[in-house]
């Protein structure tokens, strides 16, 4: 399918949304306004075909042309060549943590993971059943959520001599921090990118895999973008079925099975609109410019909000924060919401404020936040 539209009309920057409602919810999120009008308009009519997305077949040209324009400017922005693979692979990031497991893991080898966050920690528990884990660094195990010190240089992870590779996850939602650069390592690098793929530049070509599921930067549930070097998934596990190996759904071209059209034409669209804005570093100063405005409130609040977020690994996405008062963190949460400031809560279990603000999030929602912040402190403090 060739778009009737020019990618030109995703240009204009983050705008805030038109019922001045600004949703900070951690996935699923804030979408560019532009990408879903025009969402709503192929549902109607793909490619002025004259059917709907969701009514076109998986292997007609209308579906097989915007699959292809998909991969081809995922490839643009994350910089491969030939011999990485763009895979789409049906389900979110937990259903592809099971399905790394079964590939690398099912005859023999360990896994080493990184926890920083619940994300690693899902991986973890859908690795254990399948094959060999350890625990190479653990960032939440004190009061304070780390990630690994990239001064030195990889020496604070432990890997046993039969390590298959090294899973981390790249921002890390619930505790507000993320990986300044990946971890250093000479293993195979699994990188989870779900929440903050085309946030900024990140070397994609210097690592194995890694999985970027929906509903954050990349739009819509259900999908999951697989980007791997082609050697690396043919050596994955040919004891179990085509529908679990990686390399068969790259060999399939990604409908091995019928895929989730519609979530994979919302990442093409995504990513457009991602290469529309300038690409990953124009979208990584504006994320900078957002995330700065409410980590300084928390800083320079005088005590009234604090953070469980180490300084040098906090999040640009993901900002935690809290009172040290749950039943005021409550009544903050209840007057953000009648502001019009929605799904503020923190991860259970983390508890607290989570402001999330992905790529499309206006810069105008987080100037709004910080007043109420500001004047929620005031009143309280």
């Amino acid at each position: 399918m060739t778009s009737p539209h020019a990618t030109s009309e995703f240009a204009d920057s983050p705008k805030p949304p038109r019922h001045g409602i600004y949703n900070f919810s951690a996935g699923p999120s804030h979408m560019p306004l532009a990408v879903v009008d025009r969402i709503r308009e192929e549902l109607l009519d793909l490619g002025e075909t004259g059917i709907g997305l969701i009514e076109h077949s998986h292997r007609g040209p209308a579906y097989m042309d915007a699959s292809a324009e998909a991969e081809a400017v995922i490839r643009r922005i994350t910089g491969i060549g030939d011999e990485h693979a763009v895979i789409f692979m049906p389900g979110g990031a937990t259903v592809n943590f099971a399905f790394l497991a079964l590939n690398f893991l099912s005859e023999g080898g360990t896994g080493v993971y990184l926890d920083t966050s619940v994300w690693a920690q899902k991986a973890i528990d859908e690795a254990r059943p399948v094959g060999k884990v350890q625990v190479g660094f653990d960032g939440r195990s004190t009061d304070e959520f780390t990630c690994p010190d990239p001064t030195k240089a990889g020496a604070d992870i432990d890997a046993p001599a039969d390590a298959v590779y090294l899973f981390y996850c790249a921002n890390n939602t619930g505790e507000g921090t993320w990986f300044n650069e990946p971890p250093r390592s000479d293993l195979p690098l699994i990188g989870d990118l779900t929440s903050d793929i085309f946030s900024r530049p990140w070397p994609f070509t210097d690592h194995a895999m890694t999985i970027a599921a929906g509903q954050k930067n990349l739009g819509a549930a259900g999908c999951s973008v697989i980007v791997a070097r082609r050697d690396f998934i043919e050596r994955g596990s040919k004891s179990i079925g085509p529908i679990l190996r990686f390399a068969d759904h790259e060999r399939a071209q990604s409908i091995l099975n019928t895929p989730p059209t519609f979530a994979i034409r919302v990442i093409g669209l995504m990513a457009e609109w991602t290469e529309a804005q300038g690409g990953p570093t124009a979208i990584a100063a504006r994320n900078e410019s957002k995330s700065s405005m409410v980590w300084n409130t928390v800083d320079e609040s005088g005590g009234f909000y604090r953070s469980r977020a180490d300084v040098s690994a906090r999040s640009h996405l993901n900002v935690t924060f809290e009172t040290g008062n749950a039943s005021l963190d409550a009544t903050f949460l209840t007057e953000a919401k009648s502001a019009g400031l929605e799904n503020l809560a923190g991860l259970a279990g983390v508890g607290g404020m989570r402001a999330s603000m992905y790529n499309a999030f206006p810069v105008k929602g987080a100037e709004i936040l910080v007043d109420f912040m500001k004047d929620f402190a005031r009143r309280n403090g």
